[in-house]
């Protein structure tokens, strides 16, 4: 075989890397455009010898990519979390497997995480900060190398992540309706208006700091106030959530407040909505075990299982 090199992310690169991710990743098939928006237009990337965005050649031919990322720009409230590094894919052509590669990329991409000071990286990350992430991390069935390669380079499973769906064509609502109002009686559930945006970021920056506080900023943005719902309770947000046609989240609800159902309420209306736009499912990336065992109740179905990974 061809000695391996392991270079920096060029622009020529791009027809390659898509075939070998819709070779290696089959399950998360991608265009060109979509890779050009993920990646070049993502302002945590840097082009260059910094990029994180590491290649690997073999024979002069592309035989696989890792992408690495530290944050050049604050996620919300949390600012740039000096101490996290990400790694939210990593791929090698189905044809060069088992010859190294996978290594000399994760090599690459643990050497850059200590230059630029990190003590704990991720693939793919946590609900509230996981940049780049097209998943939530490995997907244990689909791709079966990958975990023991992370592992054997010292990542541990940090917690499961899971993918959910389920038809809603026989969403039994009034019977969910009943359910969740059997408690909290006081909270209502309201589309959101312009008079309560400020309402729900003061919510949002409070409660769900990170990545979601910025979904839901950018879902105003996009004026689609018609695919969100607030949870109100004594006049002040204590719950949240979007959708955007059949697929739901983010979602949250302030800690402290959850034996009022306001999830269930809120959910329970999504779905109501979503049926009446004439959907017919309702799916998600990314659950964690504690979200998997409410979306249990209302019937969703696992459609993939994640483990997420951390290396101190």
């Amino acid at each position: 075989m061809s000695p391996i090199a392991i270079r920096t992310l060029c622009g020529d690169d791009l027809p390659a890397i898509i075939d070998v991710w819709n070779r290696a990743l089959v399950r998360n098939p991608i265009s060109s455009a979509r890779l050009v928006s993920m990646v070049f237009a993502d302002p945590d990337y840097w082009p260059g010898d910094d990029s994180g965005f590491f290649v690997a050649t073999c024979g002069g031919k592309l035989a696989g990519f890792l992408r690495a990322i530290i944050r050049r720009v604050p996620n919300d409230r949390l600012g740039l979390e000096p101490e996290n590094g990400w790694i939210p894919y990593l791929a090698v052509d189905p044809a060069c497997q088992r010859s190294g590669i996978g290594t000399q990329l994760l090599a690459a991409a643990i050497k850059y995480f200590a230059q630029h000071g990190r003590t704990r990286v991720w693939v793919c990350g946590t609900t509230t900060s996981a940049p780049g992430s097209i998943f939530p991390g490995v997907d244990v069935d689909a791709y079966p190398r990958a975990l023991p390669l992370f592992q054997k380079h010292g990542f541990v499973v940090d917690q499961q992540g899971f993918s959910m769906s389920r038809e809603v064509v026989d969403f039994d609502v009034p019977a969910f309706e009943r359910w969740a109002w059997e408690t909290g009686p006081e909270v209502r559930v309201e589309s959101l208006t312009p008079g309560r945006v400020q309402d729900l970021f003061v919510f949002t920056a409070e409660s769900l700091p990170g990545s979601w506080n910025i979904a839901a900023r950018a879902k105003v943005q996009s004026g689609a106030l018609h695919e969100m719902l607030i949870g109100l309770l004594d006049g002040r947000v204590v719950g949240y959530c979007q959708w955007t046609g059949e697929h739901f989240g983010p979602f949250g609800v302030a800690s402290g407040l959850r034996k009022q159902r306001i999830g269930a309420k809120l959910f329970t209306e999504a779905v109501r909505r979503i049926r009446a736009a004439d959907g017919r499912t309702v799916w998600f990336n990314w659950a964690d075990e504690d979200a998997k065992r409410f979306y249990d109740r209302f019937g969703l179905n696992v459609t993939r299982r994640f483990a997420v990974l951390r290396r101190p």
